[in-house]
């Protein structure tokens, strides 16, 4: 990997986006450490670095330093050969939780490790954001469930944000694209028995114009939301006016699907194509690293620029619980992804999510455009 000189890009048109320059009143002789778990091998490992990748670019950014204090990162892997492994994540939580220098912790991409890593810096009352993990449950009651996220934040006080649109989002995007389309009135939504596809349904059917929503018969749209590309198109179906897939589906490493030569693959995360500031982040990201940014890169990037944002802007610098109280106060915050907010449950209120074409031979390509949330 090879670090440039950045000093000819230029960065001024990125400027109030990348500003993380310490303003507080930290102590000179402390060193802050930003720990980021995340695959480092195996299937996701290309998502992962990318995760690493953007952070490190961003703390560079910032010239290492946040509320006046020095700040090192530390990447742990958290994969097996094959999946994210829950035990290394609880394993790198531990790791971060136990070190005094510890103000923030940057994890995990996938929901289910991040139900392991969670409880840990929740009860440790170190802040944890994450770039990718999108399941509802992380941050507020599952579907159905008027229960809060007791069993992944136990202490009680809310310590977990992320900066990916969660699974209802991403359902809300599906619908209102859909209602925007000519002649989608009923729609068969495959998959939803899952609590990923419960998810989805969710924020589905929160959008008031949503098409009906249609178990087989004479339907306009499928909707496949099947966490691993299980079901495809049903037999006899057809013909179809609208297309359309899911998160997991784009999330496969290579991103692949069922779903046949034009179907839209609704993603968490934007593809790099589709951010605000495209052409620059992509240029300062191929500057540092010689390579195009993959789709989790800018989110690493913003994971790590709010949190230094969120050290700068606290009460004390040094202090876990001022520095999540800071997080937790972010309010139309400019960034790489878009201009946000973080509301009290720790959820992004970016309104738009990543979309996908789907090319007919299993893979994806990034459409023209995103898709809204309404």
């Amino acid at each position: 990997m090879r670090r440039a000189t950045r000093a000819s890009i230029a960065l001024a048109a990125l400027a109030a986006v990348l500003a993380v320059a310490g303003c507080g009143s930290g102590d000179g002789d402390a060193t802050l450490t930003i720990y980021l778990s995340a695959p480092q091998r195996g299937p996701a490992a290309g998502d992962g670095r990318d995760v690493a990748a953007g952070a490190r670019l961003a703390l560079d950014d910032a010239g290492d330093q946040a509320g006046g204090t020095p700040v090192a990162l530390e990447i742990l892997g958290d994969a097996g050969e094959q999946r994210p492994d829950a035990a290394r994540a609880g394993a790198n939580a531990r790791t971060a939780t136990e070190d005094s220098t510890a103000i923030a912790y940057i994890g995990e991409l996938d929901s289910g490790a991040t139900r392991t890593s969670l409880p840990i810096t929740n009860e440790a009352g170190l802040l944890q954001v994450s770039a990718g993990a999108s399941a509802v449950d992380l941050t507020r009651a599952a579907p159905g469930s008027d229960q809060p996220p007791d069993e992944v934040q136990p202490s009680g006080t809310r310590t977990f944000g992320r900066v990916v649109p969660s699974d209802a989002a991403q359902g809300a995007a599906a619908a209102g694209a859909m209602a925007a389309a000519p002649g989608i009135h009923r729609v068969w939504i495959l998959g939803h028995e899952s609590p990923y596809g419960e998810s989805l349904r969710f924020g589905f059917d929160s959008v008031t114009d949503a098409p009906a929503v249609a178990e087989g018969g004479e339907v306009d749209a499928i909707y496949d939301v099947s966490p691993r590309l299980e079901a495809g198109i049903p037999e006899g179906v057809g013909p179809l006016t609208g297309l359309y897939g899911a998160d997991a589906q784009a999330f496969a490493t290579p991103p692949r699907t069922r779903m046949p030569r034009g179907a839209t693959i609704v993603s968490g995360p934007l593809a790099p194509q589709q951010l605000p500031a495209s052409a620059d982040f992509a240029d300062l990201f191929r500057s540092a690293y010689d390579r195009p940014p993959g789709r989790f890169a800018a989110y690493g990037y913003e994971a790590m620029a709010v949190v230094l944002d969120a050290i700068d802007r606290a009460d004390d610098p040094l202090d876990r619980k001022s520095v999540i109280d800071s997080f937790f106060a972010t309010t139309d915050r400019e960034s790489v992804l878009g201009t946000y907010s973080i509301d009290e449950s720790g959820d992004t209120t970016l309104s738009r999510v990543g979309a996908y074409v789907a090319r007919g031979d299993g893979t994806l390509a990034p459409a023209p455009r995103p898709l809204a949330v309404p």
